[in-house]
């Protein structure tokens, strides 16, 4: 895929999920630190399943994210302290709440958002000062977003690939 398919394609998915047009692009940096944050609440429970990590990378490249950046996230062993990264990223910062349903979005990837998990959630959210109703208010959203989707898929589609 061509590089400016990719630009066409994050940005039709910023447009329609969150109705944002934008010009300008996360660092390297940045968007290295935001992927670690979400991996490391994903190895909450001690591992990063597969279909954890594969979501975070498929994220990463639906945001225009560079080749090296996936790369790097997807050896990223997740041992690093949250609140190191946290405290080196004005992005993460300044979309927390964001972060934290990304991170959420992720560690369910695998269809297991266990207690670890939580748990390293609401430790980068703590850091963040972002209280425990706000974050329960996220998993509801998530979950409220996971109900329509399959209600969607059932209507339009009866919950199969139609080309298949």
């Amino acid at each position: 895929m061509s590089n400016e398919n990719a630009l066409m394609i994050s940005r039709w998915a910023n447009k329609e999920q969150w109705g944002w047009s934008y010009d300008s692009y996360i660092s390297y940096e940045n968007g290295l630190d935001f992927l670690k944050a979400i991996l490391v609440c994903t190895k909450g429970d001690g591992v990063i399943s597969e279909a954890e990590r594969e979501w975070v990378l498929g994220f990463a490249v639906s945001r225009e994210m560079p080749e090296s950046v996936i790369k790097e996230a997807q050896a990223y062993d997740a041992n690093e302290d949250i609140a190191d990264i946290l405290s080196r990223n004005p992005v993460v910062k300044k979309g927390k709440k964001g972060t934290i349903y990304w991170a959420i979005k992720a560690c369910s990837a695998d269809a297991d958002y266990n207690a670890e998990e939580k748990a390293a959630i609401r430790k980068m959210a703590g850091l963040m000062e972002i209280s425990e109703e706000i974050v329960e208010e996220i998993e509801q959203v998530i979950i409220e977003e996971q109900k329509l989707k399959e209600k969607r898929n059932a209507l339009i589609y009866d919950s199969k690939v139609f080309w298949e």
